[in-house]
């Protein structure tokens, strides 16, 4: 269980709650750290873990653009996410990804009490769905809005003004719960409430500015939510 923390200020009165998925749903961004830097040892070229870690939060397009500044102007894009998809499948078949601590008490709680939730993924479908399957998380979310059902991803607002349509909510009545940068410009693109839960201590230091609380992690925010849960 992880550590019990009040929040800085009580919650806001809310509608809904929108997720992110990959680091804050699912322990997912190992996986990819695992294939593109595969991808890379398989060009010829390194790929820091820092720098890999620094693209979480990201859709292919970014991801791609910020590894050519990396890696130099002869990567090969097309070769690269081949490579990387391959190796992640190998990943997710061998080493299968779990739910981050805390996911499936929260998720439950919501259902128990009837507060309506969605999922908002920088993810394009087919992946989010391989990923939340994975984690036997697949019939989670009735409502899951990812990158190739809207016109622009994160930091732009579109996944989560989509998801609070979609849930016939006002933005302005929905949490987010983000874990990157990235999420939380696009939680305040949207003029939503973002929260960060972020478990690496300077990580949390770093983006807390950018959500109105933050907590290390999401049985900690549980705990804010119902204080009676255990």
């Amino acid at each position: 269980m992880g550590e019990k923390m009040t929040a800085d200020v009580a919650l806001p009165a809310f509608s809904a709650i929108l997720f992110d998925m990959d680091g804050l749903v699912l322990d997912s961004e190992k996986t990819y750290v695992t294939a593109w830097q595969r991808a890379a040892q398989a060009l010829g070229k390194t790929l820091r873990t820092d720098v890999a870690e620094g693209l979480f939060g990201c859709h292919a397009d970014d991801v791609a653009r910020r590894l050519g500044e990396v890696l130099g102007p002869d990567f090969d894009r097309p070769a690269f996410f081949e490579i990387a998809e391959r190796h992640w499948f190998e990943v997710l078949a061998d080493e299968g990804i779990e739910g981050m601590p805390g996911v499936h008490a929260l998720l439950d709680h919501l259902h128990s009490v009837g507060i309506p939730f969605a999922l908002a993924t920088n993810s394009d479908a087919h992946y989010a769905k391989r990923c939340l399957a994975a984690a036997n998380l697949l019939n989670a979310f009735e409502v899951l809005v990812s990158r190739d059902q809207v016109k622009a991803g994160k930091p732009a607002p579109d996944l989560f003004l989509a998801a609070a349509e979609r849930l016939g909510v006002s933005p302005s009545q929905c949490l987010v719960l983000e874990d990157s940068e990235t999420g939380l410009l696009a939680a305040r693109a949207a003029q939503t409430y973002p929260i960060l839960i972020q478990q690496r201590p300077v990580l949390r230091d770093k983006l807390s500015p950018l959500a109105h609380q933050n907590f290390p992690d999401l049985e900690s925010f549980l705990f804010a939510l119902n204080p009676r849960s255990p």
